[in-house]
C-alpha cells in the first residue's frame, strides 16, 4: 500500500524508523487537505489547501504499525483518534491509490499550519 506521510513519520524526524522497511517513492504534495499543529504532531482534514509530505510503500506489518501509531481500528474507523483514507495527490502524478492517515478530532482554525509544511514549521518553532 502506497502512504503519504506529512509529520514526525517524514524522513529524518522523530518516527521515521517506523518505515525504515518501507520503500522510499519520493517527495509529494497532497491536495484538498489542511494542516493542523496537535502539540506533538500534526494531523491533516479534508479542505481546500495542500500539504508537503513523502510517499512510501508499506508491507502488511508496516501497516499495521502505523495504524497503531494513529490509533486507527479498522473496525471501528468513526471512533478512532486517525482515520486511514485514500488521498489526492496533486505532484508528483499519481495513478494509483495512495492512503494517509486524517485526524478524527475537531480543531480549531488557529491550529492551522498555512503552509502545510510540517517541517518548515518545526524548523520554525525552533528557531524563535
Amino acid at each position: 500500500m502506497i502512504i503519504f506521510v506529512y509529520g514526525t513519520l517524514l524522513s529524518g524526524l522523530e518516527r521515521s524508523y517506523v518505515l525504515d522497511d518501507s520503500t522510499f517513492i519520493g517527495g509529494a504534495v497532497a491536495g484538498s487537505v489542511q494542516l493542523y499543529d496537535l502539540g506533538d504532531h500534526p494531523g491533516i482534514k479534508r479542505g481546500d489547501g495542500a500539504v508537503v509530505g513523502e510517499l512510501y510503500d508499506v508491507n502488511d506489518i508496516t501497516l499495521e504499525t502505523l495504524d497503531c501509531i494513529e490509533g486507527y481500528n479498522s473496525n471501528n474507523p468513526s471512533n478512532s483518534l486517525y482515520q486511514r483514507s485514500e488521498i489526492r495527490i496533486i505532484a508528483p502524478t499519481v495513478t494509483i491509490p495512495v492512503y494517509s492517515y486524517f485526524y478524527n478530532l475537531a480543531v480549531d482554525e488557529s491550529m492551522l499550519i498555512d503552509d502545510g509544511d510540517y517541517r518548515n514549521f518545526i524548523q520554525s518553532s525552533t528557531v524563535k
